[in-house]
């Protein structure tokens, strides 16, 4: 291949490296910013509609009261019903009810309506939701959407009671509404967010209430798992994220609850549609860059030849000077001369005819230059602090270093001719793994403990071929002493995944072998428990006798939990006196509560710390894989959690996770449990041996 070409292609790949680079970068960070400008817009979106359906549920449950305070009592109790339908049609048409307004009985019989309808009268409303929570509760109440009967639509009821003097309840007034008319939520339904995006709302029932699709309205067809985001803010998330919906299509969500109500407002848009204008950018940066490198090569071809016509006179000159170095007797210097005189460039390419004309005078003096570096590489050789053997293809030693013979302890002069391993390993029986057949043309390294015999240690010993053109005519073999620095490795390994006080796995190994563990089971289809330890009444020990007495008791807690546990299982400490342990496939929840007991039983016994018996016990919260979580933080949340409960009814038990457990009140606990250790305990933690 020529120069020219040569140049042409590498001035061609750096314009596209460079093209690349800044577009990639400009695309990265425009896409950082297109994302955060859509989320931001998308939880906007979703925040406001949340405060609009708010106050439409505030402002209609308000109206409700209003009707119900305001309504003649005493014409309702005397039956006096064009009154009360008079009042009712002036409060429909204030208020806004067009779906209209009814008052039951106390037992739920409907007794009057506007817009009347006639068929209704006398029929009994008891099985509504929201009359049983109004009687019950004694104050008005937003009721579970429905489809109506009489309208086939989606409505939703709002309630008040109607209270005689002695605040006994004599009806219920319930103002209906459908969901899906203009004034009530009906505007939110038609509402598009870009061209396919929309917006949903659900309770954390998962019923849909507001959909734009009518066939999923008031259904709970979402079922746990299908949409992700849309658990967790079931669980309380407020957001944005992005997922794959029910429906299996790529999402970009925001969630938002809606206050003072159960309800969750979803919005929604397709990820393609809301990164399209980054996918465009991508297009046209590539189409650029194409374009770019065409223009390029064109041009480029054009000047390379331009600028590569001096090197093709002095390719003409060196052939020249070669013709006239292998016969001395054919002289062409007059013409070589005249040649190189042409080329009057004031660039490299000059510099190097010039170069020419020294070539003969610069071989002399290579000469003497090579002698030179010759000594230098004996000097160099001499001076290296690790030990070098240079060997044959049999592993015979042809020379050794200063620093190789001060390790073997023999003189230079005896270590030629004799097999390395002699030396190296001191057993005629072993085998030479630098001559392995395979290696013997390739480097590598091995590392040995005590490969010499004259000196203890820990050595790594580097393979390096020395050629002679393309055969391998032996090896130079550096042994290194890398005793110090396996030491501190090794030191550095257990500082970051053991305790520094028990010797226990710490956190980070806990996570790395908890998520491998749900992995394996994830895989197997089996199950896996995680074990949360708190230990009762440590404080008062740390308190009283001081850190060093709870440090002792923590190494010998840590001593009898790893003790009394499978190979497989791992106990970790997580700080302070709290444990966790990964129980790993188990398929018999007995197993896992004789686990528990087992733990229990043990912690209980006394300890001997300092001359004095310790008395302590713990606390066991259990959460299992997959039924109450499937990341490793969820589960460590959830043991935590149920631990907590055990403290709460008394400690030195045990107890599995249940979904009615409170995580928000997490801290809470453990701040009441703290309080508990400090305040006097009916237990002594220390007992004298002698007593």
């Amino acid at each position: 291949m020529k120069l020219g070409t040569k140049t042409i292609i590498l001035i061609g790949s750096l314009v596209v490296l460079l093209c690349g680079v800044s577009s990639g970068i400009m695309l990265y960070f425009h896409e950082i910013s297109l994302r955060e400008a859509v989320h931001a817009g998308v939880d906007g979106i979703a925040r406001a509609s949340a405060l609009n359906i708010s106050a439409f549920i505030q402002d209609s449950q308000k109206n409700a009261e209003i009707i119900a305070a305001n309504l003649p009592l005493e014409a309702l109790q005397s039956g006096r019903m064009t009154e009360i339908e008079t009042y009712l049609k002036k409060m429909t048409n204030l208020h806004r009810f067009p779906n209209g307004v009814f008052i039951l009985d106390r037992k739920g019989d409907f007794l009057i309506d506007y817009p009347p309808h006639p068929d209704l009268k006398g029929k009994s409303f008891a099985f509504r939701d929201y009359f049983r929570r109004t009687v019950s509760e004694g104050r008005g109440v937003v009721g579970e959407p429905y489809f109506s009967k009489r309208t086939g639509a989606p409505v939703l009821t709002f309630t008040a009671p109607i209270l005689d003097s002695n605040k006994q309840l004599v009806a219920v007034v319930a103002c209906s509404v459908d969901l899906l008319a203009p004034q009530a939520l009906g505007g939110l339904r038609t509402q598009r967010i870009g061209k396919n995006g929309y917006l949903y709302v659900f309770d954390k029932s998962r019923l849909m209430i507001l959909h734009p699709d009518s066939s999923r309205l008031l259904k709970r067809d979402v079922p746990p798992g299908a949409n992700r985001l849309l658990d967790r803010a079931i669980d309380g998330f407020e957001g944005v994220g992005e997922t794959i919906n029910s429906r299996g299509i790529p999402m970009l969500l925001g969630y938002r609850h809606i206050p003072h109500t159960s309800w969750i407002i979803g919005v929604q848009m397709q990820k393609a549609e809301a990164f399209a204008s980054l996918h465009e950018s991508r297009r046209i940066m590539l189409a650029t860059a194409v374009i770019g490198l065409l223009l390029v090569l064109v041009v480029g071809f054009c000047a390379v030849q331009r600028i590569t016509l001096p090197l093709q006179h002095l390719h003409l000159a060196a052939n020249m000077i070669m013709e006239e170095l292998g016969n001395p007797d054919r002289s062409q210097g007059g013409k070589v001369i005249t040649l190189l005189d042409s080329i009057r460039t004031r660039d490299e390419i000059g510099d190097l005819s010039q170069t020419f004309r020294e070539m003969v005078q610069r071989q002399r003096r290579s000469v003497g230059m090579l002698r030179k570096a010759a000594n230098q590489w004996e000097l160099t050789f001499d001076s290296v602090h690790e030990a070098l053997l240079c060997l044959d293809r049999d592993g015979n030693i042809l020379r050794i270093n200063r620093t190789a013979g001060d390790w073997l302890r023999i003189p230079l002069p005896a270590a030629v001719g004799k097999p390395a391993h002699l030396l190296i390993q001191g057993d005629f029986t072993r085998t030479q793994p630098w001559l392995d057949p395979e290696a013997l043309d390739t480097e590598h390294s091995l590392v040995w403990r005590d490969a010499l015999p004259t000196r203890a240690g820990i050595y790594e010993f580097a393979v390096s071929p020395i050629r002679d053109g393309t055969a391998t005519s032996g090896i130079l073999l550096l042994v290194r002493d890398v005793s110090e620095q396996t030491r501190m490795e090794n030191s550095i390994r257990e500082m970051a995944f053991k305790d520094a006080l028990t010797g226990l796995p710490n956190r980070v190994l806990l996570m790395d072998r908890l998520e491998q563990s749900i992995i394996a089971c994830d895989r197997k289809k089996c199950r896996c428990a995680v074990l949360f330890l708190d230990l009762d009444r440590f404080k008062p020990v740390n308190d009283t006798f001081g850190h060093d007495t709870g440090d002792e008791l923590l190494r010998q807690v840590a001593k009898r939990l790893a003790g009394s546990l499978r190979r497989n299982d791992t106990v970790a400490r997580l700080g302070g006196d709290e444990f966790v342990i990964v129980f790993p496939e188990f398929s018999d929840q007995e197993d896992l509560n004789f686990v528990a007991r087992k733990i229990i039983k043990i912690l209980a016994e006394p300890f001997e710390i300092s001359g004095h018996v310790v008395q302590t016990g713990t606390s066991i919260g259990i959460a299992l894989f997959p039924e109450d979580g499937t990341v490793a933080q969820d589960l460590i949340a959830h043991a935590d959690a149920a631990m907590y409960a055990v403290k709460r009814d008394g400690r030195g038990s045990f107890r599995m996770y249940r979904h009615d457990l409170n995580l928000a009140s997490a801290e809470t606990e453990r701040e009441g449990e703290a309080s508990r250790q400090t305040s006097p305990d009916p237990v002594l933690p220390l007992i004298p041996l002698s007593s």
